[in-house]
């Protein structure tokens, strides 16, 4: 529900349903309902955004960035910093002097400056983890498709009678729109989390260098060792590997890192623990973008 994770597949409809969430854990539906309906209540789940494919914007281009600085106070400037910087799309803050940054720009080596320009800023050493070129998107959003993205943007499972009513369209018409918009992946629906309120559950990254050529046999292993609890793995620009799992206690991560150093093939493997994600500071410029295709430009015809 928080991560895009490939493995799940697109929902059929806003969300991950309970019954797809069920099957997937391999949970009675029942209990995944009440464990959403608590997370929810108690602040876990914050709420559900909307991002729009950033490709509209001409930003094919992601990075994922993670930067250690020196020392904490220079890690909270940093966090300062990128909040407000166009181009970052969230980061990932961790326990200790490292915090993990996603980069859009029109063009790898845009992304590649702006990461460069962070890293010069506080004097951070710097890992590229992941860099991709997103498609070319096949739908074009009109106005009122980008009206419907901006109300849907920090409330996204308001229902089609509040998006008409706030746009003076139908019900039958928002849903529409709506669900265009989910099947075409013009939009990617999310829970938002509070780290700090995860109570039992814990996030985590495995940084693990591997022998040459060993990543795939070190990837089967893990998802033998870890199940469901492995929820993302990428292989980093110089080959080292990154597995995101979540665990129920804090010795967990470390257990990990020690039992994947003993492993035939692993060089050595080090844990960080999420502490928070960070979000743009609201609104940011990806709400400023959206406002940009919303507003009338001089083509439009004039009434009155």
């Amino acid at each position: 529900m928080a991560f895009k994770d490939p493995n799940y597949g697109a929902p059929a409809g806003r969300h991950a349903s309970p019954s797809l969430i069920a099957s997937k854990l391999r949970l009675d539906e029942k209990t995944v309902r009440l464990r959403i309906k608590k997370m929810e209540g108690d602040g876990f789940i914050k709420y559900y955004q909307v991002t729009p494919d950033l490709a509209f914007f001409g930003l094919k281009c992601l990075g994922l960035y993670r930067f250690e600085a020196m020392n904490l106070a220079t890690k909270f400037g940093v966090l300062r910093h990128i909040r407000g910087l166009p181009g970052v799309v969230e980061a990932f803050d961790y326990i200790g002097p490292i915090v993990s940054v996603s980069i859009a720009g029109t063009s790898p080596t845009k992304v590649q400056d702006l990461s460069d320009e962070i890293a010069g800023m506080f004097e951070l050493s710097k890992l590229s983890i992941e860099n991709h070129v997103m498609l070319e998107p096949h739908l074009h959003p009109d106005r009122l498709d980008w009206q419907v993205i901006k109300k849907l943007r920090y409330d996204a499972r308001c229902t089609a009678k509040q998006v008409a009513d706030s746009l003076s369209i139908t019900p039958r018409m928002a849903g529409y729109r709506i669900d265009k918009l989910l099947q075409s992946g013009a939009i990617l629906m999310r829970a938002v989390i509070n780290t700090q309120k995860q109570e039992g559950l814990v996030f985590y990254e495995l940084t693990i260098s591997v022998g040459e050529n060993r990543q795939s046999a070190i990837g089967r292993r893990l998802r033998e060792m870890y199940g469901e609890k492995l929820w993302s793995m990428r292989v980093s620009a110089n080959g080292v590997l990154i597995a995101s799992l979540f665990a129920f206690t804090l010795g967990e991560p470390e257990e990990a890192a020690i039992q994947l150093s003993k492993t035939e093939g692993v060089k050595s493997s080090s844990v960080l623990i999420l502490k928070e994600v960070v979000e743009p500071a609201r609104p940011n410029w990806i709400d400023a973008l959206i406002q940009e295709e919303i507003a009338p430009t001089l083509s439009d015809p004039v009434t009155g």
